[in-house]
C-alpha cells in the first residue's frame, strides 16, 4: 500500500498517554484487563489518519510492522481489530472482532443483549433494537454507555449504545429502544467499503 494512501501507524510506546486511556475504556468496557486476556496480543498499534484505529499485537508482529514501515509501507490492518478510538464520548467503539474473541476467552458476556431471530434481521438493516426483541440481558448494562448485541447463536452482530441501565430495561414498553445502532455486520452487505454509509453511526 503506498504511504500516502496509507494511515500513519506508530506503537503504543510513542504515545503512551493515549494507549493509556484505550487500554482504561478496555477495563472499563469488558471489566478485564484486556491485553492480559489476548496474550501474547498484549501490544497497542494505534493507525491514524482521518480517525484512529486500534489494534492489539503480539511483540513478534510489531517487530514486523515496524520493518514494514522502515521500508515506506503500512498494513491496512493487523492482528485483533480493537476498534475506533474517539474525542468524545463513547471514547472507544470496540469492534465485533474483539467481543467476540473477549466473551469466547471470557466464557460470559459482559454489556451485552441478545435479541430474537426477528429481531436480528433488522438489526441487520441498520435499525435499532427495541424492547420486544430482547430475549436476555447481561450485566453491566449502562445507559448512554456501549452494549453488545448477540444472536441467539451466540456470536456478537453489533455495538451499540444502551438506553436504559440493565435493572430499568423491564420498566419499557415493548416497541421502545433498548440500544441504537453503531455498528452491526451488515454494514459490509449494504455497501460499507463504499461512501454510501457511514461505518459507526455516533
Amino acid at each position: 500500500m503506498p504511504l500516502k494512501e496509507a494511515l500513519k501507524c506508530f506503537s503504543c510506546f510513542e504515545v503512551s498517554g493515549l494507549c493509556s486511556r484505550v487500554l482504561s475504556e478496555l477495563r472499563r468496557v469488558f471489566g478485564v484487563d484486556v491485553t492480559e486476556l489476548l496474550s501474547p496480543y498484549s501490544e497497542l498499534l494505534l493507525c491514524s489518519g482521518l480517525f484512529t484505529e486500534v489494534y492489539l499485537v503480539s511483540n513478534d508482529l510489531l517487530g514486523v510492522v515496524n520493518v514494514l514501515r522502515r521500508s515506506g509501507r503500512v498494513p491496512y490492518c493487523v492482528g485483533i481489530y480493537v476498534g475506533r478510538f474517539r474525542g468524545r464520548k463513547p471514547y472507544l467503539i470496540p469492534s465485533t472482532m474483539l467481543a467476540n474473541t473477549v466473551f469466547s476467552r471470557l466464557g460470559r458476556y459482559v454489556s451485552t443483549v441478545v435479541v430474537s431471530d426477528e429481531g436480528l434481521k433488522p438489526f441487520l438493516y441498520g435499525r435499532d433494537v427495541l424492547k420486544a426483541s430482547v430475549t436476555k440481558v447481561y450485566p453491566k448494562l449502562r445507559r448512554k454507555d456501549i452494549a453488545f448485541v448477540v444472536g441467539s447463536d451466540g456470536y456478537v452482530y453489533g455495538v451499540g449504545i444502551s438506553l436504559v441501565d440493565d435493572s430499568t430495561i423491564n420498566d419499557l414498553g415493548r416497541n421502545d429502544v433498548v440500544v441504537k445502532n453503531v455498528f452491526d455486520v451488515g454494514w459490509y452487505l449494504r455497501g460499507g467499503t463504499e461512501p454510501r454509509e457511514k461505518k459507526f453511526k455516533t
